[in-house]
């Protein structure tokens, strides 16, 4: 199998664009639909595998790291590429 499948495989469940939540229009609704299903799959894990809450706590607050780490990652992005003054301290004032 190639590298390939597995990032396509990869999109299908886990980009919120390609997946059938990307039926959603409402951007926060589907990360917050996301953050779910993260929460549940940590339980899931944690318990089958582990057989810990407290693997859980620590599964979700790495999740939850993770996927704010990425949430801030894309506006700053976003913010550089349509506003990029606000980088610049020149938001507005001049």
């Amino acid at each position: 199998m190639s590298m390939n499948f597995f990032k396509n495989l990869w999109g299908l469940i886990m980009n919120p664009n390609i997946n059938p939540l990307s039926n959603i229009t409402n951007l926060k609704v589907r990360h917050m639909i996301m953050q779910i299903l993260a929460f549940l799959w940590c339980g899931v894990f944690s318990l089958y595998i582990v057989d810990s809450l407290y693997v859980f706590g620590i599964t979700a607050i790495a999740h939850s790291l993770l996927i704010a780490a990425i949430v801030v990652t894309a506006y700053v992005f976003y913010t550089a590429k349509n506003k990029p003054q606000v980088f610049d301290g020149k938001s507005g004032k001049q």
